[in-house]
Order: C-alpha cells, then structure tokens, then sequence
C-alpha cells in the first residue's frame, strides 16, 4: 500500500485534506454517505494506517453482508496483521486464528446479537487492548449502524451509541469511526451526529464512464475547521487517494442543473453559482415562482403533499442545450399557468428546482397534487399538439404526502429535505413518459375523499421493493386526458 509514512501517524486518513486546524483531536466520528460511496473502503483505509501506526485496531461488523475472508483481504496488500474482528453475527463470529475462549466469541445463536450483548463484547473487547502497543492508541470502527437501525430501532440505537460514546471516550488515546448510510440533512444522520464528536460526510456521482467520489468534515465540535469537498477516488486494492487532482474551481455546482461548473460563473455571488448557459432560465423561474431559496417556514418538521415532477428524455444527446433549456422554460411556463400552483399563496408552498424538473410541497389540502398533475396533462396535451417532436415535452410525475425537516445548509441557505420530498422522488423514477404515480399515503387519503379519484386512482401492485428495502403500493393516476394507462417498465420487470 503506498501510504507515507507522515500519513500513518494522522488521525483519519487524508487528514491533511479534510482538515484546516492543526492538530486534529481524539474523535469519535460519524462517517455517512449514500450506499457505494465509499464508507466502508475509508473505514479499512483508517484500521491500516492504524495497525502500520502500531496502534491497537477493532472492527466491529454489523452487517451479514461482510465475511471475515472479506474483511482479512482489504489488509493483504498492507503486508500488516489483522486487527481484530468482532461480528454482531454468529456464523462470522469464530474465525481463523481464534483462540476458542477469545473475548470476541459470540454465543451460539443463528440471529443477530441483541444489543446489550454487542456492547458488553465491545467493552471486554476494549479492555482486553490495555497491553502496550507502540503508541497506546486504539482504533475503532463500528460498520454498519444502518443493518442495526433496521433490526431494533432508532431510538434503541441512540442509546446505545450513547453508551458507546461514552465507554470509548473514558480511555485515553481512543478515536473511533461510526459508519452510516444516509445523506444529511435526514433523522438518522441528525440524530446520532449529536451524540458523537463529529460528521464526516461522502457523496458520489455518476459521471458515465466513471463515478466521482467526495468527502469533507462536515462538522466537528473539538476543533476549528472550514468544512470543503476533497476528491478520492478507491483503487482496485482497496487504497483510498485523497486530495489528488484538486481543482477548487471545480467543486462549484449549478443551482439549476447541478452540474459541476469547471470555468467562469456567471454570478459572482458564492450563494448563487450558476453556468452562463442556466442563469437566465433561473432568473425566469424566479420570476415565475418567486423565491425558491428562503421561505417563511420555522425551523424543525412540517408535513407537506408533494408533487415531483422531471422531463423525460431531456439528457438527450440529440438534443442540443438550447433546446433542452427551452423544454425547462415551457415546462416552468405550463406549471406556473395551472390554477392548482398560480392561486396557492407563496407562503403555502416550497418550490426547489431539480435541473431536469421541480419538487413542489404544497402545505395545504392533499388534493393540490393530484390537481396539478392533471392540469398541467392537458396543458401540456394541447402545447405538444402545436409542436414538432423535437420540441414536445413528455413527463413524469411522482406524488407522496410525508414530513421533512426545515434546516439551514452549510451557507446558512434556508432548505427542506426529509422522507416526504425523497419518497416522492423514487416513486417518480419509477414512471415512465406520461405517468402520474401516487405513493400509498396519498392515493388512499384522495380516494377516501371523492369519488372521482376512486374512478381514476389505480393500485397497480401489491408491494414493490424500493432503496433500502422500503415496500411500497404503489398507484397510477389516469383517465382519457391524463395519466398513462400503461404498467411501468420498471414494476412490469420487478426491478426493485
């Protein structure tokens, strides 16, 4: 493994990077990003520096997904010993090496140990590291947190992090990491952000031929730090390379289509980065919609009902930025002519633009959605009737009623983001050109109200599987001028 030496000796890998201050504290760390980011590849990255440091190394698997084969492999190239390796599993739990009465041996069950038993072998664990190593320090990761909120609860893992926290702080020279899936601002990230000393926070993003991956310290309570994205990327032997290539510039993104803007912006306002070519329709949009930015919301947890809307095809190769921009402008145009959106007052809605389309909340009456979608079906009906095929606008639509957390982002921006925005995300992405999709929540609450929503409100599964293994019945909108009457590809294949 090609890790200097001056980098072994530091307290997370990159830290040279990630941090600004200079003396980065003992810390217990929180490490989040989405799935395949890369969290568990750093987690590795921090045990190897550690065991090539001389520092004493436990890993703690919470995942069945995770062999100890698995976890020896990612230490071969190091050419350094294994740290130990303790499994919230049984049939993980005796491995090669082992000795039959060693302190990590797990009862003999075929499930997942509760909770208590899993602290109680951590702590034997930890006390069993009081030999000398050559720096008397520890080093602990505890992956993955998110198969443990998904076995017990949240607030069963709250506490138990807490107990956590607070054995690994009583011992000198102890820092660990805490890896979770999850984006912030979200409930699990919030949460068990507050009970440690900081978060460190990844984001990956594909670029077609390659994935380009991200991490910064996005908060830390011990220490001084100005938090800023720094590029990795993970080699084929498991090494993490941080800090190469760094172009600053480069980190900028667009508001609109949050693209990464790699030459001059075309606003000089840090809050408000825009390419040239998206300026424009941004400040039209704005003229349409009003603020999309600061809202008159107070800060914590606000239900809304939310329509989430794209243009289908629209990263078309075919067709040129211009024509893509006009798409955005007529789309925006159609939206903001529907009486569903023009006679809601601004303060009773939260708009955010998503590049290729919008999320709309609206905080008042559940049918606001539902009455958008079809609305804007026959305006758009009647545009594309006037239009060549190049210039006709297809969408889709997703709709889900749910909370979401009213927060400030790192430039202190007032924004929302939380379960209700996110299902009606994945419920849009299931659809294809011409859907209207309603998660379960909404769609019985419309049906429940009117007949006429009964007549065109259609379940078309029993239960579909979507991102983190959340179920979902799901419904389909339609009548003979809106709507698709068509099965979705995607739930037509069982792709979940």
């Amino acid at each position: 493994m090609k890790v200097a030496l001056e980098e072994n000796i530091l307290a997370i890998p990159g830290q040279r990077y990630l941090f600004s201050g200079s003396d980065f504290p003992d810390s217990v760390m929180l490490l989040v990003g989405p799935s395949g980011s890369g969290k568990t590849a750093y987690g590795m990255q921090y045990l190897r520096e550690g065991m090539l440091n001389g520092d004493n190394c436990l890993y703690v698997n919470c995942s069945q997904g995770l062999t100890f084969e698995r976890f020896s492999s990612y230490f071969a190239s190091a050419k350094t010993q294994v740290p130990e390796f303790l499994s919230a599993f049984q049939s993980q739990a005796v491995e090669k090496g082992q000795q039959e009465n060693s302190p990590t041996q797990i009862p003999t069950r075929n499930d997942a140990m509760s909770i208590s038993d899993l602290l109680e072998r951590i702590s034997i664990s930890l006390s069993s590291k009081n030999r000398p190593s050559k720096t008397n320090s520890t080093r602990v990761v505890v992956d993955s947190l998110t198969q443990l909120i998904a076995r017990f609860s949240i607030d069963r893992i709250q506490k138990s992090v807490s107990e956590l926290y607070d054995l690994l702080k009583m011992r000198d020279g102890t820092t660990a990491l805490f890896i979770l899936t999850g984006v912030p601002p979200s409930p699990d990230v919030d949460v068990l952000g507050s009970l440690v000393d900081g978060i460190i926070q990844m984001r990956m993003e594909d670029l077609g031929q390659q994935i380009q991956r991200d991490m910064r310290i996005l908060s830390i309570k011990t220490a001084n730090n100005s938090p800023k994205w720094v590029k990795f990327r993970i080699e084929q032997n498991g090494d993490l390379r941080l800090g190469e290539d760094k172009a600053p510039q480069a980190e900028l993104r667009c508001k609109l289509c949050d693209g990464p803007i790699m030459g001059q912006v075309a606003s000089t306002d840090p809050d408000s980065t825009f390419h040239p070519h998206c300026l424009e329709t941004y400040r039209k949009l704005g003229d349409i919609y009003g603020s999309n930015i600061v809202y008159a919301l107070q800060p914590g947890v606000v239900n809304a009902n939310f329509f989430f809307i794209d243009v289908v095809g629209l990263s078309d190769p075919r067709l040129s930025v211009e024509k893509q921009i006009q798409k955005i402008e007529n789309l925006n145009a159609l939206i903001g002519s529907c009486d569903a959106y023009s006679k809601i007052p601004k303060d009773k809605k939260i708009v955010l633009p998503t590049g290729d389309g919008m999320a709309i909340g609206f905080l008042v009456n559940p049918e606001l959605p539902m009455q958008l979608s079809v609305q804007l079906h026959r305006k758009i009906h009647a545009f594309n009737a006037k239009q060549s095929s190049d210039k006709a606008i297809g969408v889709r639509i997703g709709l889900n009623s749910g909370p979401v957390f009213v927060v400030r982002d790192i430039n202190s921006n007032q924004n929302v983001w939380g379960p209700g925005i996110i299902l009606a995300r994945r419920v849009m992405d299931l659809g294809d050109s011409g859907h209207i999709l309603l998660a379960d929540n909404i769609a019985e609450t419309l049906i429940d109200l009117k007949d006429e929503y009964r007549d065109s409100i259609k379940r078309i599964n029993a239960g579909y599987r979507i991102k983190h293994g959340q179920l979902l019945r799901l419904y389909s909108a339609y009548s003979h001028d809106f709507g698709n009457p068509e099965m979705p590809a995607r739930i037509d294949q069982g792709d979940g």
